[in-house]
């Protein structure tokens, strides 16, 4: 391990892998990670692709991640799938949703102009309806980033534990592995919710731990059923290619990673079984749950429930850290990866990072309030 890189990235997840894609065509680039490449949190994503709703105040940072799946569509066994995003909008939420509106891309309709989307006694009577969004096979993607990456050049090494960052005259300068230490000019640490205890001895970051409770159900969709989300509840849904209902949830606990068996919720359940028949016509208390589904790794997000993606004035110089996306990664992998490429080369990015940057915390623990990720889109 003696060769020196231009950047090596810790963690093989849609950060990294996107950072490798998008730094590959002029970078000597390492990737390592400790298990399979794109084994972990990201595998385990729904393969949303909604950046104009999850990102709803950075319009250009939504459409450069759209455009990037648009292009990499039908490469390697990467398929984008057009399908509308659709969200009910109780009259006391009406203001909030036609500022929303006033953005290009989304349109406000009455309720009845979604067909049999949402049931008669839904709390709403208007939608909001985002056109440039889809899904796809997560594992198809990451993938596809793969091969597409060492096809580029990019040399990877699984099952490679990392154990800490070197720095020297406060700089950035290699990782140490259980099998030796690996020189680079930069170094990028992506592997999420264990990013903060990485870099526990070189930078404190505010991030903890949640996850996302899932399940499928055994509705009755027609085809092309749209995706969609309520805010009040921290959930989503998209029907599946066997027509089955996705639906989602958050799912916050303390900020230790918890058993396998504390990591699924109540919550859930509890909305399937309370909420979701009043709110969309193709489930009713008939509907089958046919599998429950929890990522075991954990999710990772911060106080304002939005990603971290900074080279950090208070940390080493040739340091870059992309973590906390609080579930909203896969969707922005585009514009991440290229978020960490104008930070390791110094070069302009074609949105702004602002929001993303480390020091608009004050906060630096793991005691904050959990914050989900619906709260700022409308």
């Amino acid at each position: 391990m003696d060769m020196t890189y231009d950047t090596v990235i810790v963690g093989s997840g849609i950060a990294g892998l996107s950072a490798a894609y998008r730094l590959a065509p002029d970078h000597d680039v390492l990737v390592v990670d400790r298990a399979g490449i794109g084994e972990g949190t990201s595998s385990r994503a729904s393969g949303v692709l909604t950046a104009p709703v999850d990102y709803p105040d950075q319009p250009e940072w939504a459409a450069h991640a759209t455009e990037f799946f648009r292009d990499l569509d039908g490469t390697g066994t990467f398929d984008w799938i057009d399908r509308e995003y659709v969200r009910g909008v109780r009259p006391d939420d009406r203001d909030n949703a036609e500022e929303s509106a006033a953005v290009d891309g989304i349109e406000i309709v009455d309720v009845e102009e979604c067909g049999d989307v949402f049931d008669d006694n839904a709390p709403y009577d208007r939608a909001l309806v985002w056109e440039d969004c889809g899904y796809c096979d997560v594992d198809d993607l990451l993938a596809t980033l793969y091969s597409e990456a060492s096809r580029r050049g990019v040399e990877f090494r699984p099952d490679t534990t990392v154990t800490s960052v070197r720095v020297t005259d406060g700089a950035a300068t290699a990782v140490k592995t259980e099998y030796g230490t690996v020189e680079a000019d930069t170094v990028v640490v992506a592997v999420g919710s264990t990013t903060r205890n990485l870099l526990a001895d070189v930078l404190e970051l505010p991030i903890r731990t949640f996850t996302w409770n899932v399940a499928y159900l055994d509705a009755d969709l027609d085809d092309g059923y749209p995706m969609g989300g309520d805010p009040n509840y921290g959930a989503y849904w998209r029907g599946t290619d066997d027509e089955q209902l996705l639906v989602g949830v958050e799912h916050c606990y303390e900020s230790e990673p918890p058993s396998e068996e504390e990591a699924f919720g109540d919550r859930l359940d509890a909305f399937i079984r309370d909420e979701l028949g009043g709110l969309l016509a193709a489930v009713d208390a008939e509907t089958d749950v046919v599998r429950y589904e929890v990522c075991p790794m954990a999710d990772a997000t911060t106080p304002d429930a939005k990603g971290i993606i900074d080279a950090p004035k208070e940390g080493p110089d040739d340091l870059v850290v992309a973590a906390g996306f609080h579930g909203a990664g896969v969707m922005a992998a585009g514009s991440i990866g290229t978020a960490i490429r104008s930070l390791a080369t110094v070069e302009e990015a074609p949105f702004d990072l602002e929001p993303f940057r480390l020091d608009r915390f004050d906060v630096r623990g793991t005691d904050f309030e959990f914050a989900s990720m619906f709260a700022t889109e409308n």
